[in-house]
Order: C-alpha cells, then structure tokens, then sequence
C-alpha cells in the first residue's frame, strides 16, 4: 500500500502543475496578443462552431460576390 501513496500523489501534483502552467501560459499569450485569431478550440469561448461559422460565412460571401 505504501507504494501506490507515492504514485498516486504524484499524478494529483503533476495535474495541479499542468493547470498552473497553463493558466500562467495562457495569460501570456492574452495580454501580449501572441495568440493567432484562427486558432479554435483551444482558446477559452472560441470552439469548433466558430471556425465552421466562419468558413461557411466566408464560402457565402465569396458565391455572393
């Protein structure tokens, strides 16, 4: 028994590290404008929806032109 504590104590600090890191990384990118406009899915409130939305709005203006 002894010898899972360890492991199990270890994922428990890698995963709070990787959220540390990543909220640390994250702020970054927003406040120097690093992050790229066309970049779905992974930024906070921009998902799969918006990029489909806007490939499907830009296919649309094109045929209307």
């Amino acid at each position: 028994m002894k010898s899972n504590r360890a492991i199990s104590l270890l994922i428990v600090f890698s995963k709070v590290f990787e959220k540390v890191v990543l909220s640390i990384l994250s702020q970054h990118l927003r406040t120097n404008n690093i992050l790229i406009t066309e970049q779905y899915g992974v930024r906070k409130g921009i998902s799969t929806e918006n990029a489909a939305f806007r490939i499907t709005d830009s296919v649309l203006k094109f045929i209307n032109q």
